[in-house]
């Protein structure tokens, strides 16, 4: 397997994302920062189709069903999107991007993703707005790990 399609695979599987394929591939494979980062974007995005693809697959064969996993879908989106009623035309435009950028556990893309896919966005508002969070995400996990913001060192000195 070539070393972009390990770059691609890392950065489109759950929680490991871009935040485990960069490092990967510039400390591990030897990519430039620029060629990891632009790989890992490509493959982190994976996920975001994926999720509204298969969602709708779901959402169809769901509400062609009688039963619990009708009413159990129908009410998911129904509360999940009363809830984002008036919110995200507040901030969803900006905390969709900054959910998705900041690289910690559980705010990549996939769960914003499934966030903006649960709220009703559509896939053309929201891919761009996820494409901005992954890019920010990409930037800062990239110069985490080429060691660029190593100047910040002193925040992290204990003193003995």
């Amino acid at each position: 397997m070539s070393d972009i399609l390990i770059v691609i695979a890392v950065a489109a599987l759950p929680i490991v994302e871009l935040r485990g394929s960069i490092p990967l591939a510039i400390g591990i494979l030897g990519m430039s920062p620029l060629e990891a980062a632009a790989w890992s974007v490509l493959g982190n995005m994976i996920p975001a189709f994926l999720i509204y693809w298969l969602g709708n697959v779901w959402i169809s064969w769901a509400s062609n069903r009688q039963g619990i996993l009708r009413r159990l879908t129908d009410w998911t989106l129904y509360r999940s999107r009363k809830a984002l009623d008036g919110k995200y035309k507040k901030y969803g435009m900006i905390a969709l991007p900054i959910f998705v950028g900041i690289p910690l556990p559980m705010t990549g893309v996939v769960t914003g993703a499934l966030a903006a896919f649960l709220f009703g966005i559509p896939l053309r508002k929201s891919f761009p707005l996820l494409l901005a969070g992954v890019v920010i995400a990409a930037v800062i996990v990239t110069f985490v790990t080429t060691g660029a913001l190593s100047f910040l060192d002193f925040l992290l000195v204990v003193p003995a």
